[in-house]
This record gives C-alpha cells, sequence and structure tokens, in this order.
C-alpha cells in the first residue's frame, strides 16, 4: 500500500500509543511520592511552565465561571462550592504561574484531576481536596 495513504493513520495510532503512556506514567506517578527515573520525562511535561500556565489558566477560568454576577454556563460547576474556596483557587493558580516555585508531578496530577473530575464538580469535598493538593505541591 502506498505510504502517503497510511501516514494519517500511522500518526493516529503514535498519538494513541502517546496516550496510553502518559495514563500509565500518570497512574504511576500519582502511587509514588518519587518519580522513578525511567518516568522522568512525563514528570517534565507535567510541571514544565507550559503545563503549569494552562493549569493555572483553568483555575482561574473556574473561579470566573462560578461567579455571581454570571450566568451559569454548560460547564456543571458546584458554584457555591467554588466561590466559597475562590482564595484557594487563586492561591493554588498563582502557585502554578509563578516558576521560581516548585511543583510536584504528583501534585500537578491532582490540579489535573480536581479540573476533569473533582470537587469542582460536587462530587466531594472542595476545601478538603484543594488542602490535599497544596500539601502536595
Amino acid at each position: 500500500m502506498n505510504a502517503k495513504l497510511l501516514a494519517p493513520v500511522r500518526s493516529w495510532e503514535a498519538r494513541r500509543a502517546l496516550r496510553g503512556a502518559r495514563r500509565r506514567a500518570d497512574e504511576e506517578l500519582a502511587a509514588t511520592r518519587l518519580p522513578p527515573p525511567r518516568l522522568a520525562w512525563r514528570a517534565a511535561e507535567l510541571v514544565s511552565e507550559e503545563n503549569r500556565i494552562d493549569l493555572a489558566r483553568s483555575l482561574t477560568d473556574v473561579v470566573h465561571a462560578a461567579d455571581e454576577r454570571r450566568l451559569p454556563n454548560a460547564r456543571p460547576l458546584d458554584r457555591g462550592a467554588v466561590r466559597g474556596c475562590r482564595a484557594q483557587l487563586l492561591e493554588l493558580a498563582s502557585w502554578l504561574f509563578d516558576p521560581e516555585r516548585t511543583v510536584t508531578p504528583r501534585g500537578v496530577l491532582q490540579v489535573e484531576a480536581l479540573l476533569r473530575d473533582g470537587a469542582l464538580y460536587g462530587t466531594g469535598n472542595l476545601r478538603a481536596q484543594l488542602a490535599d493538593i497544596q500539601d502536595e505541591l
């Protein structure tokens, strides 16, 4: 078969394999406090300045979306809990924005989990989850 025809399939398969490798690396990094050297590539991706800025922007977007002056949007946020923890969320965002502060890969994974399916959406105690994240970072 022609190599040009198979190029999109190969790139799709490579992206799929990378997503799977990231998922497995994330699971292992979340389970240990000291990342193994073989996962240094994923730890570097997690604590990179670009990833930290993206996460911090997402946190500030959540705070803005929960503002009582705004109409609810498509995000199913627990707006009351987010407003109650506004200061902690913005402090966490400022921590991530500041390149002088160090963060751990495990803490970054917890921030990603919070944004993906955490207590922001009413699935748990947001204040406790934020305290755990700050302890881990």
